[in-house]
């Protein structure tokens, strides 16, 4: 009984450590696009948004 009980946990954790790698690869993907300067292609993906290019204003 106790082995299944563990087994389970185990379980639970391994599903815990995988969603977080997809979110800190999702994470990672939007900071690289973004620092890149490849906004055009990260704003198409978000509906609405709007770019703000700051760069040439004095």
């Amino acid at each position: 009984m106790a082995q299944s009980s563990r087994s389970r946990v185990n379980n639970a954790w391994s599903v815990s450590v995988i969603a977080l790698v997809i979110v800190l690869a999702a994470l990672l993907y939007v900071f690289g696009a973004a620092m890149s300067g490849d906004t055009d292609r990260l704003t198409e993906s978000v509906k609405g948004a709007d770019i703000f290019d700051t760069r040439n204003i004095p």
